[in-house]
């Protein structure tokens, strides 16, 4: 399976792409997929542009792989309740 150079962006929004380097399974454009964030620790979620077979004239981060659906998340931890909840207001 030949490398893919994938463009990204890391919002919709965002007018500038990132190329970054996929040796695994083939991704394309609408794929979500994880990237090395900047600390080199973590990932970070963004959106495929377009596939390339030609490679860039500098080096590239690898993909990680496809993110996770956003259902499919970790899910977020729960939140203490309102204290003022079901209570009447004293005023």
């Amino acid at each position: 399976m030949p490398r893919q150079f994938v463009a990204c962006k890391f919002r919709s929004s965002d007018t500038r792409t990132y190329t970054y380097a996929n040796d695994g399974d083939p991704v394309a454009p609408g794929d979500m997929v994880k990237v090395p964030d900047r600390s080199g620790d973590g990932w970070k979620r963004v959106h495929v542009v377009s596939i390339s077979d030609d490679a860039p004239p500098f080096e590239c981060k690898p993909i990680l792989g496809l993110a996770p659906q956003e259902e499919d998340a970790a899910p977020e931890t729960e939140t203490a309740a309102d204290p003022l909840d079901g209570d009447e207001m004293p005023f």
